[in-house]
């Protein structure tokens, strides 16, 4: 049935049989979840819920239905990540656009955010500020203005590209008048922000060293943008500069929140305590890795 992606002619094609031998040849190449992945293709192909190919299993796949899914199927084939390929994800439970201007969000960053919501509800102020530090495509900007919707959100990134998708996702979840997005190199041009203050300042920043980044899988490494993801160096340099620019940016007894490597627990810790920072704790993710690191300032 090698026909599906060679663009040979062959009988006509089921939702089942084609579910059936896509996610088959998927697990023989050693992709992870093949079947969900077949399923989520098949489904966007159709323009259907996951739940009706399972209630309509006879259908046959008219030609255009099934050169929708064979493109599809080529490009997860050639490792691009499904999210790419269906232009969406979820986060925090809102969807997502997602192209390879911006790095995919994953469930871990929903610690981050859930604990900036946690640090938001202690606060006394009734008009509070938050600073996202590498926003992307937005999700933790765009989560945190739905769920706090008081705050106020300002959100920079150096990448034109990304904030053009972020400003999508912020319409998309009707919060296209919470978020306020600036073009910001928060490494080299952090004046920009000055005069502003801020209550919590978050970040996911690029934390993966080079050395890791070269081992990581084609699906992240060939098609996900670098700048998001490493630093080129030890994977440190966005920790250190947060310490120091932060701390003309935060109100008195402000916070800051960051995601961080599975290794990285104690340099972060160190890097903030050494800036002056208190009340440092790190939060666990669902592998019991210290994935969140949040400081205060004094």
């Amino acid at each position: 049935m090698s026909n599906v992606t060679s663009g040979t002619k062959q009988q006509t094609w089921t939702i089942l049989s084609l579910l059936d031998w896509s996610s088959r040849h998927l697990a023989e190449k050693g992709f992870e979840s093949p079947r969900l992945s077949v399923e989520l293709l098949l489904s966007h192909a159709l323009n259907c819920r996951r739940i009706e190919l399972y209630t309509n299993f006879d259908k046959p796949l008219s030609s255009a239905e099934l050169g929708s899914f064979k493109a599809g199927f080529k490009r997860l084939l050639g490792h691009e990540p499904l999210q790419y390929i269906l232009g969406e994800t979820e986060f925090m439970g809102l969807p997502f656009f997602v192209d390879r201007r911006v790095f995919i969000p994953r469930p871990e960053t929903e610690i981050l955010v859930e604990e900036v919501i946690k640090l938001s509800k202690k606060m006394v102020s009734s008009q509070q500020a938050i600073l996202d530090v590498g926003t992307g495509s937005g999700n933790i900007a765009v989560s945190l203005a739905k769920f706090l919707p008081d705050v106020k959100i300002d959100a920079i990134d150096l990448s034109a590209g990304a904030l053009e998708v972020a400003a999508i996702n912020a319409e998309r979840n009707g919060m296209g008048e919470n978020v306020r997005y600036m073009e910001c190199d928060f490494l080299s041009q952090s004046e920009m922000l000055s005069g502003k203050q801020y209550d919590i300042i978050v970040s996911n920043p690029p934390y993966i060293s080079q050395e890791e980044f070269d081992l990581l899988p084609p699906e992240v490494r060939d098609f996900e943008p670098a700048i998001a993801s490493t630093d080129r160096s030890h994977g440190l340099t966005f920790y250190k500069a947060l310490g120091v620019n932060c701390k003309k940016l935060l109100s008195a007894g402000g916070w800051i929140a960051v995601e961080m490597a599975y290794n990285q627990s104690e340099d972060v810790k160190k890097m903030f305590h050494g800036e002056g920072y208190r009340n440092i704790e790190t939060v666990l993710d669902y592998n019991g890795i210290q994935r969140v690191a949040q400081a205060q300032l004094a």
